[in-house]
């Protein structure tokens, strides 16, 4: 059984937003890593491949769904989670055609995300 740390790969573009949710992960002994936009996440995943996405859909520069549709395109088939403060039904649509594999609206509770992680995350 190996011992590794599952890695999540975090991308938001809220400075808070990446410090909550990388203390909950690294908290619970996965490593994490924080890019603070779309193309620094698509230039991170071209060297590392992370266990698992979690992705704010609004951000400047490239939103959420064109950033995990070039995720896709590159060949990451690793769980990705949308996490966003909009909760409107036509966007969470968008982002599953754009290979998220769930939608989370902000905010919600710790443990609500913990789960979702885990699910897709099996140790």
């Amino acid at each position: 059984m190996s011992s590794k740390k599952k890695s999540i790969l975090v991308i938001d573009d809220d400075i808070t937003s990446l410090d909550i949710v990388s203390f909950l992960f690294e908290e619970r002994g996965y490593h994490v890593e924080r890019c603070a936009d779309g193309y620094a996440a698509i230039e991170y995943v071209k060297a590392e491949t992370p266990d698992l996405v979690i992705v704010d859909l609004m951000m400047p520069k490239i939103n959420g769904v064109d950033t995990v549709r070039e995720l896709r395109s590159l060949g990451v088939v690793v769980p990705v989670i949308a996490f966003t403060a909009v909760d409107e039904p036509e966007l969470h649509q968008e982002a599953v055609g754009a290979g998220c594999d769930r939608v989370l609206t902000k905010p919600c509770r710790p443990e609500k995300l913990v789960e979702h992680i885990k699910a897709l995350l099996p140790s």
